[in-house]
């Protein structure tokens, strides 16, 4: 193998490195991502059951205002009918007790409905603030994770990235230049050993006449199927 070609494998397995250590650096922001969706849609969970408890809270209030003012009209009510003289003003006067009468009734039954619901959302919100307050402790805790994680990716990252660096300068300009132009197409590996007659990575054969310069002079070839370089193990 040409001495050549040999550094050039060292370049590419340092490359291999650095995109795995990439890519696990990529992989650490989902996790960051995911729970802070998670708290934001906890937090609107938690201001909606707020809100809903504060609108039933005053229509409560406001029943019971309304119950207060009917039960003050039905003892003037009451006062009227007791200082009726006949029969026709004592028939008018109980049908406005009975009147209010249904209506307090009326007024009880949602009083009591509303003090239940206002009940049930006051604890809907608080199970809703513990499962923010939960989920933040969660996102702090990952993201003290993550950053312990990060940093260490990125010490391992910069220190394949100077040895690549190193490794870099044992291959010649003409040919790290096409091997670099090569793996700018999102190629994790650009360099590929001849099998047979053929490309190892898509199969394509190659002339006869080129594989008798490669295997006598240790040049690359550019593959004509698949675009990566191509060296002889011979």
């Amino acid at each position: 193998m040409h001495p050549d070609v040999a550094a050039l494998l060292i370049v590419q397995a340092d490359d291999v490195i650095i995109r795995e250590i990439e890519t696990g650096i990529t992989n650490l922001l989902p996790r960051l991502s995911e729970l802070a969706a998670e708290c934001e849609r906890a937090r609107g969970a938690l201001a909606q059951a707020t809100l809903l408890a504060e609108q039933e809270e005053r229509r409560r209030r406001d029943i019971a205002s309304r119950l207060t003012h009917h039960r003050q009209l039905q003892e003037k009510h009451m006062a009227v009918l007791n200082a009726v003289t006949n029969q026709r003003e004592a028939t008018a006067a109980t049908a406005q007790v009975d009147q209010v009468a249904r209506t307090i009734a009326e007024a009880e039954r949602d009083l009591k409905a509303s003090t239940q619901r206002v009940d049930e959302l006051r604890r809907l919100a608080e199970d809703r603030e513990l499962s923010v307050a939960e989920l933040e402790t969660a996102r702090r805790e990952a993201q003290a994770s993550v950053d312990i994680d990060r940093t260490a990716l990125e010490s391992r990252l910069a220190q394949a990235r100077t040895s690549r660096e190193a490794h870099a300068r044992d291959v010649s300009k003409g040919l790290l230049s096409r091997y670099d132009r090569i793996r700018s197409k999102k190629r994790v590996h650009a360099v590929f050993a001849l099998r047979g007659a053929s490309c190892s990575n898509c199969d394509t054969m190659l002339p006869l006449q080129r594989r008798s310069q490669m295997s006598g002079s240790g040049a690359t070839e550019v593959c004509e199927g698949c675009g990566v370089l191509l060296y002889a193990t011979e």
